[in-house]
C-alpha cells in the first residue's frame, strides 16, 4: 500500500485510507462473495464450460482472459483493503497514544505543524480499542474534538509559518505550549490560526461544494484556552482569524508574549463569543500587544482588487439572523508591560467600521443579505454570473488585463499602487494569466463559480455578488490617498459609488508660544490636504482651534502670518540661524528632497506653493545646524520626524482616535 500522504494530517490520511478500504471491500464483495449473484469465479467457470462446448463463441478466449484479469484485480484490491484494515487502526492508535492525531505530514510542516481538520477531529473522538476489533464499523460519536496538553510545539526553521490551524467546528484547543525563538520581520505567521471550514452538502453519492472561508463561511463552537504562546524575537500573531466568520468562539486564559501587536486578532466575530482572562505580555523591543476585532471580509485581496468589509447585516425572512453581538468578558483581559506593570486590555472592536489600515483599499457594506449572497455564489455558473452581473463581468476582465500587464511589465515610478514585487509577479504568472485566458476563451461558462479552479475569478465574483446584496457605505474622503483607493476599487464599484465621498475627520489643536508657555491667541492657520481641500482656522483666546468635516489623512498645517513659524515643543533651545557654509552645504535641501519623495502631501504642497521651498530648506538648515548634524549618517528617524513637524506635516483624525494636538510656534526673527 502506498504511503503517499494526501490528507492534511497523518490521521486524516489514515482515516481516508480506512474509509476507502471499507468501500473497496464493499465493492469487490459483489464479485468475490460466493453468495453474490455476480460471483466472478462462478461466471468464469461458466465461460470455461461454454468454451468446451460443441460450438463455443468466437471471442470466448478473449472474454475468459479479460474476466480472469478482472478477478485478479479485484482480489488484489480486496487484499490491499484487508491489509489497510489490519495495519491502520494500529497506526492511528499510535498517533493517539503520542498525542499526534493532529500532526502534519512532513511535506506540509512548512505551512503548519498541527491541523484540526474534520477527519483528524473525527479520529480523535473514536475508541480505537473498539475500532481495532471491528474496523468495518467506522462510527463517530459527534463529541467535541480536543487537542490538549502538547507542551513542545516549536517553530524552528525559517520557512515554517503556522504552528496550529483549526479548520473545523466543535473543537477545543487546550493547554498547548507554542514557542518561536526565531528572529524575523515577516508578517502572517500564526501560533493558532482559525479557518472556517468549507460548506457543502451531499446529493446522493456526490458532494456538492457551496463555499469556503474566502466566501464567508462560519466556524462554530471552537474554544482556545490555557495555551502559552512565546515569540520574543518575531511578530508571530498569537490567535488569528482573517477570513470567514466566527460563532460561539471562546478564547480564555491564554498567555501570549509576542514581539508583534497582533496577540489576538479576529475577523467576523458574530454571536455567542467570549474573550476572558487572557494575559498579553509585552516583550522588550516589541509593540504593545492588542486584542483587535475586525469586520468580516469577502474574497480577500489577491491582486489589488480591494477589500470588501461587512459592517452590518440585514434581517432575512426564514433565515438565521447574523449580527456582531457584544463580546462576553467573564474576567478581564490584561496587558503586562515589560516593567511589570499591568493594565486591563481593551477590546478594540472595529467590526462596524472600516479599520484605518483598510481605508486605502476597502469598501464597507451594510444591510448585507448574507444568505441571498451565499445562495447566488454557490449556485451560479460563470456564464450565469456574467448574465446576472454584466457590469461586474466586464470589470473582471478589465481588472485581470490591467493587473497582468502591471505584474508582468511593472509600473511607472511613483505609481500610487507602488512598485511590483516578486510576490506579485508570481501571482500574475501563476494565477492571473491562466484566469484571464479561461475567461477570454469562454471555456468555463458551464462551471459553477464555487467549482472553478481559478481563484481570481472566484474572489472577484464573491465581492461583486456581496456588493449587489448590500448597501455600499459612502467612502471616507482620504485626501491625496483617494487616487490610490480609486485605482483599487474602480473595478468593483460603479461610478456613483466610487464618487460618493464623505469628510469625517477632525483636527483639534492647542497652540503655545515656544519657550514661553503662553497660548497663541487669535493666530490664523492654513490646512492643506490637496489643491481642492484647503482650510483655515483661527485660535481662540485659549489658543485652541477645532475643525471638523475634513478629509482623513496627512495635511500641512502652517500659520497664515509669515512672521510666525511652527516650532517643536520638545526643543529646549531656539533654532540658530545657520552660518553661510552650513546653509549652502546642500544637506538641508537633500533632506527636504527626500522628505518630499516619501511624503506625498509635502510634495504636492510645494508644487502648489513653490515659493515656500527655500523657506522650508532654510528651516531644515536651522534645525540641522542647531543640533550639529553635518552628514546624512546623522539623520535618524527621530530627526526626520522632528523635521516633518517643523514643516507642518500632521494628520487629521477619525472620531474614534480624536485628541487635542499641541503645536508650538515661534517668531521667525527668533532664528
Amino acid at each position: 500500500m502506498s504511503e503517499t500522504i494526501q490528507g492534511h494530517t497523518l490521521a486524516s490520511d489514515y482515516m481516508r485510507q480506512l474509509k476507502k478500504a471499507n468501500e473497496d471491500l464493499a465493492q469487490t464483495a459483489k464479485y468475490l462473495d460466493p453468495q453474490s449473484p455476480n460471483y466472478l469465479p462462478a461466471y468464469i467457470q461458466n465461460l470455461i464450460t461454454l468454451k468446451n462446448s460443441a460450438q463455443p463463441p468466437a471471442d470466448i478466449e478473449k472474454k475468459i482472459t479479460t474476466m480472469q484479469a478482472n478477478l485478479a484485480a479485484y482480489q488484489q484490491r480486496a487484499a490491499s483493503a484487508q491489509q489497510v484494515l489490519a495495519d491502520y487502526p494500529a497506526k492511528l492508535k499510535a498517533l493517539a497514544a503520542s498525542n499526534d492525531l493532529f500532526l502534519a505530514p512532513s511535506d506540509k510542516q512548512n505551512d503548519y505543524l498541527y491541523m484540526l481538520d474534520e477527519e483528524s477531529s473525527q479520529a480523535s473522538c473514536i475508541n480505537w480499542d473498539e475500532f481495532a476489533a471491528t474496523p468495518q464499523n467506522l462510527l463517530f460519536s459527534g463529541q467535541l474534538a480536543v487537542f490538549k496538553g502538547k507542551d513542545n510545539i516549536e517553530l524552528t526553521t525559517p520557512e515554517q509559518t503556522d504552528a496550529v490551524r483549526v479548520w473545523t467546528n466543535n473543537v477545543v484547543v487546550d493547554g498547548l505550549m507554542i514557542s518561536d525563538q526565531r528572529s524575523y520581520t515577516d508578517a502572517h505567521r500564526d501560533a493558532i490560526q482559525l479557518i472556517p471550514p468549507a460548506l457543502g452538502r451531499r446529493e446522493g453519492d456526490q458532494y456538492l461544494r457551496l463555499a469556503d472561508q474566502m466566501a464567508g463561511t462560519i466556524m462554530e463552537n471552537v474554544t482556545v484556552q490555557n495555551c502559552q504562546i512565546s515569540a520574543p524575537k518575531g511578530p508571530l500573531q498569537g490567535i488569528f482569524a482573517s477570513d470567514g466568520m466566527q460563532r460561539q468562539l471562546c478564547i480564555r486564559d491564554n498567555l501570549i508574549a509576542t514581539k508583534g501587536a497582533h496577540s489576538i486578532s479576529l475577523a467576523g466575530v458574530l454571536d455567542g463569543c467570549e474573550l476572558s482572562g487572557n494575559v498579553l505580555q509585552e516583550v522588550a523591543g516589541g509593540e504593545l500587544p492588542k486584542i483587535n476585532l475586525y469586520p468580516a471580509r469577502i474574497g480577500g485581496n489577491i491582486a489589488d482588487d480591494g477589500v470588501v468589509c461587512i459592517l452590518g447585516f440585514a434581517n432575512e425572512p426564514k433565515q438565521r439572523a447574523l449580527d456582531y453581538a457584544p463580546i462576553t468578558v467573564q474576567s478581564p483581559n490584561q496587558v503586562k508591560r515589560v516593567d511589570g506593570t499591568q493594565m486591563e486590555a481593551c477590546i478594540n472592536d472595529m467590526r462596524r467600521s472600516i479599520p484605518e489600515s483598510f481605508m486605502r483599499l476597502g469598501v464597507g457594506l451594510t444591510e448585507f443579505r448574507y444568505h441571498a449572497y451565499l445562495a447566488s455564489y454557490s449556485s451560479l455558473t460563470l456564464g450565469q454570473y456574467c448574465q446576472f452581473d454584466p457590469f461586474g463581468a466586464k470589470q473582471l476582465e478589465v481588472w485581470l488585463q490591467t493587473r497582468v500587464q502591471e505584474f508582468t511589465q511593472g509600473r511607472p515610478d511613483n505609481h500610487p499602487l507602488g512598485a511590483v514585487g516578486a510576490e506579485q509577479q508570481t501571482i500574475g504568472e501563476k494565477f492571473l494569466q491562466p484566469a484571464l485566458k479561461v475567461l477570454q476563451a469562454r471555456s468555463a461558462e458551464n462551471i459553477r463559480l464555487v467549482d472553478l479552479d481559478h481563484s481570481p475569478i472566484r474572489s472577484f465574483a464573491m465581492k461583486r455578488l456581496a456588493i449587489m446584496q448590500a448597501q455600499v457605505q459612502p467612502l471616507v474622503h482620504l485626501g491625496l490617498a483617494n487616487q490610490r483607493r480609486e485605482l483599487v476599487l474602480k473595478f468593483l464599484l460603479e461610478a456613483q459609488q466610487l464618487n460618493n465621498l464623505v469628510k469625517t475627520a477632525y483636527l483639534d489643536a492647542k497652540v503655545l508660544v515656544a519657550g514661553k508657555g503662553q497660548v497663541a491667541a487669535n493666530l490664523g492657520f492654513n490646512l492643506f490636504f490637496d489643491s481642492n481641500n484647503y482650510y483655515t482656522a483661527t485660535t481662540n483666546a485659549q489658543g485652541e482651534f477645532s475643525l471638523g468635516q475634513l478629509p482623513l489623512g496627512a495635511c500641512i498645517v502652517l500659520p497664515t502670518d509669515p512672521k510666525w513659524s511652527l516650532s517643536l515643543s520638545s526643543l529646549k533651545q531656539p533654532l540658530k540661524q545657520p552660518n553661510l557654509v552650513h546653509a549652502s552645504s546642500g544637506l538641508a535641501q537633500g533632506l527636504l528632497n527626500d522628505l518630499r519623495r516619501k511624503t506625498p502631501v509635502l510634495d504636492v504642497y510645494l508644487k502648489s506653493f513653490p515659493a515656500q521651498e527655500p523657506n522650508f530648506s532654510k528651516k531644515l538648515a536651522a534645525y540641522l545646524y542647531t543640533w550639529n548634524i553635518i552628514n546624512n549618517a546623522m539623520i535618524s528617524e527621530t530627526v526626520r520626524r522632528d523635521c516633518l513637524g517643523l514643516l507642518g506635516v500632521l494628520a487629521s483624525q477619525a472620531e474614534v482616535n480624536r485628541r487635542v494636538l499641541t503645536l508650538a510656534v515661534t517668531k521667525v526673527s527668533a532664528y
